[in-house]
């Protein structure tokens, strides 16, 4: 609906006229010698123009404007006018217009219908909703000056191999439209194709971690291979978080966490091992380190090291899944049902499998059972 909106808008053959000059734009005339003076001393007559249509029809603060007229002049309104009308038919906002102009002042000297339409009615053609248009634009408008046919297409069909749907492309594109605006990406994902990544892989960095594909062809090999040295095989899933985590996690707070775990007896071979199994370990915050860790050994009496053997357990739901499953498995303990809270599959198995095992199956206990675990889970919301 929006293609056919924008086109009969625009007439199907190009440019809307020159919208009329505002009252202010007449102020702005008035006080133009002062203006002169101040901020457009010993320039030519086209960035006079320039600097007063950036502050009357964009909003731009004078100092601003004079900035972005540096890098952008125009002697007519014409190509502007339809340029900032087409962006507003669009459902772009006066502030996110400024951003967009800031970043990339020469669309302002764009032909709207032949150099930025074609772009837009591309995402929307692949099922791009107007608030994710605006979104993915406003965030990189530089995704407007790459070519449609030698660039823009020819990385989106290469996406397509691996998240084959659109809806999940246009989701990856609005995490990080740099997937389709960048050079890197195409190689980076090559560079991984050969280092033994599966495209199950390549899908799920795509979908999730799309800025990582952003990084130079240097730095991506640079993280692979630091992540191939911890003795993480590039075939496993394990693989493209250890890659993520490695590359976003700077070295304080890489180091921070390490400190914490180390804080509950984990040695640095224990930690190695822990995030080589499931690297989301490092990934979580301090404090829910803490909490989980506190939990499982100063009110279950666990050892530290099952944990960290199964350091999965770190990125469960405290509230949600591990205490009240703790309350119940205590339960049962105390009743002689089970020999101990020492359970780690009943934390690992899914919630209609924990209740079948540890609540449904004890009948007589199933009752209060339920309505302690029920209880624990209300707390928690």
């Amino acid at each position: 609906m929006i293609v056919s909106h924008i086109k009969s808008l625009f007439y199907l053959k190009g440019i809307l006229r020159t919208s009329p000059i505002s009252s202010s734009y007449v102020l702005l005339q008035q006080s133009s010698s002062i203006f002169t003076h101040k901020y457009c001393t010993g320039t030519v007559k086209k960035e006079s123009f320039s600097v007063k249509y950036l502050i009357e029809n964009c909003g731009f603060s004078p100092e601003t404007a004079l900035l972005v007229s540096k890098r952008v002049s125009f002697e007519s309104s014409e190509k502007p006018d339809s340029v900032l009308e087409l962006f507003r038919n669009c459902g772009f906002s006066d502030s996110q217009l400024r951003g967009i102009i800031g970043k990339v002042p020469s669309l302002l000297r764009s032909n709207p219908i032949k150099t930025i339409w074609p772009k837009l009615e591309f995402l929307l053609s692949k099922g791009a909703s107007c608030s994710q248009l605006v979104e993915i634009v406003t965030r990189s408008p530089r995704y407007l000056k790459r070519s449609l046919a030698d660039h823009i297409i020819p990385c989106y069909d290469f996406v397509k191999r691996f998240l084959p749907h659109d809806k999940r492309i246009i989701t990856a594109i609005n995490r990080c439209n740099g997937i389709i605006c960048d050079s890197n990406m195409v190689s980076n994902v090559k560079l991984l194709l050969d280092n033994g990544v599966p495209e199950s892989g390549i899908a799920s960095l795509l979908h999730t971690w799309p800025r990582l594909l952003n990084l130079t062809k240097d730095q991506f090999s640079v993280a692979v291979e630091e992540v191939k040295k911890l003795g993480l095989d590039p075939s496993k899933s394990a693989f493209i978080p250890a890659l993520y985590a490695k590359k976003t996690l700077n070295k304080g707070v890489w180091d921070r966490k390490v400190d914490v775990y180390k804080k509950w007896g984990w040695s640095d071979e224990a930690i190695d091992r822990a995030f080589s199994q499931h690297p989301y370990c490092m990934m979580k915050a301090e404090h829910k380190i803490e909490a989980v860790m506190g939990f499982f050994v100063n009110h279950l009496g666990w050892n530290s090291a099952v944990i960290a053997k199964n350091p999965v357990i770190i990125s469960f739901s405290l509230e949600k899944r591990i205490i009240p499953r703790a309350f119940v498995l205590q339960h049962l303990q105390s009743r002689g049902l089970i020999k101990d809270t020492k359970v780690l599959r009943a934390f690992h198995i899914p919630e209609k499998t924990f209740l079948e095992k540890f609540v449904n199956s004890f009948k007589d206990d199933a009752p209060q059972l339920l309505k302690l675990y029920e209880e624990k889970m209300n707390l928690s919301s």
